[in-house]
């Protein structure tokens, strides 16, 4: 059976910041609750309690709550309305579809004691089925300004009061019929005890509405849940080879360092988004980590070696094994002011030389240059076309034809 306890208490105030002394509103629906218990030892101050869809049977140990101005227990098993009355600021209260019957009806002026109450709902109980339920209410609870969601206005409720003995002696007179003890339910106590009701059969389709039934539903779907998230985190650790949901104690300083040939395995405990990347020069690795604009720089822890580089962040663990190896003792830090970011800039043992792109040089043909001032002469027209050049005392000289002798040597001297 599921309980509220501290533990409970201090999840529900997370809004708080999981102070539960100073806790002003829970929130505590939907949780199988049977009992109400603790609530009023560790949250004194609760001004807002909303607990509806429960199987709580009654109101108990909420006497400490002087603070308590609105109660919800819609969706519960409460058949009658006891131990409120120390609940001094209380000012509006919803029992919304729950089990309060014609004789839970006569436990209602036990209500007259919270005089700060203005409003309460019963919608959905067996009592709004009685005759006379409005008026008995109305006239009951005098301090009442709305019932139901519905104004009370003043002549109804001076109707309500004649009307009131009348109206109770006769819901008395049918209770005794029904062979109801009137005294005990006048009593503002738990006369509860029913015990459940184990032989409903749980493959039966239709069941009767009742406070077993409800219990029993809620159980069987509680332990259905349970059987499921079973399976569920089965074959997570199936999947992942071991429960995934274990989650590992933080680390307080950083790992021995893995041995020569050992291998180097990458890890990121903390799951911080980052890029390891060359830098623009090919000179440097260069690591940038976003651990987060808020946290405190002395809860880094940073180690960078040769050939990996280390990050401890509040005990999260970000081992990365590097492409090069690079020279730690000229490695340096930087924090980005704006985005918080880690900038790691590690230069290489061998620096990569980026060759040298040649200079282009355009080759262009010179403009001819044409000398200033310089002087020609024209030689055209010197001599007179149609002249000849021979001088006019010069004459022809008379060409005489000798007949060559072949046998003839000139240039033999002749003999004798």
């Amino acid at each position: 059976m599921p309980r509220i306890t501290y533990e409970l208490l201090q999840r529900r105030a997370e809004h708080n910041e999981g102070m539960v002394s100073t806790l002003e509103e829970v929130a505590l629906h939907q949780e199988d609750i049977e009992k109400i218990e603790c609530i009023g030892q560790h949250a004194r101050h609760l001004k807002i309690i909303y607990m509806q869809n429960n199987l709580i049977m009654k109101f108990e140990n909420l006497h400490r709550l002087k603070e308590l101005e609105y109660l919800n227990v819609a969706l519960n098993n409460i058949t009658k309305v006891e131990n409120l009355q120390r609940c001094e600021s209380l000012t509006k209260l919803d029992l919304t579809v729950n089990f309060i019957d014609k004789a839970g009806m006569l436990s209602l002026p036990s209500l007259q004691a919270n005089e700060f109450l203005k409003e309460i709902y019963l919608t959905g109980n067996p009592c709004a089925d009685v005759e006379g339920y409005r008026e008995f209410v109305v006239a009951s609870i005098p301090q009442l300004k709305k019932l139901d969601g519905k104004d009370i206005t003043h002549s109804e409720r001076i109707l309500a009061k004649q009307n009131l003995p009348a109206i109770q002696k006769r819901i008395e007179k049918e209770l005794e019929i029904e062979g109801v003890d009137v005294d005990l339910a006048k009593r503002v106590e738990d006369a509860y005890n029913a015990p459940l009701d184990d032989d409903i059969d749980p493959n039966t389709v239709a069941r009767p509405w009742s406070i077993e039934t409800r219990i029993k539903d809620h159980r069987e779907m509680r332990a259905e849940r349970d059987k499921h998230e079973a399976q569920k985190k089965g074959n997570m650790d199936k999947l992942c080879g071991g429960d995934a949901k274990a989650s590992k104690p933080r680390r307080s300083e950083m790992p021995p360092l893995p041995q020569d040939g050992e291998r180097i395995w990458q890890k990121n405990e903390g799951e911080w988004e980052f890029t390891l990347l060359e830098s623009e020069d090919q000179k440097s690795i260069v690591l940038d980590v976003a651990i987060g604009k808020y946290l405190d720089t002395s809860l880094v822890e940073l180690d960078v070696q040769p050939k990996l580089v280390r990050m401890l962040v509040k005990g999260k663990l970000l081992q990365l094994e590097l492409m090069e190896e690079v020279t730690p003792d000229k490695s340096n830090a930087q924090r980005a002011t704006v985005s918080g970011h880690l900038v790691v800039t590690m230069p290489k043992v061998r620096e990569v030389l980026a060759p040298v792109a040649p200079e282009l040089f355009t080759i262009s043909t010179a403009p001819k240059k044409t000398p200033k001032n310089l002087k020609s002469v024209q030689i055209r027209g010197i001599v007179p076309g149609g002249e000849s050049n021979t001088p006019a005392d010069i004459k022809e000289a008379a060409v005489t034809t000798v007949d060559d002798d072949d046998s003839s040597d000139d240039e033999v001297p002749p003999l004798g």
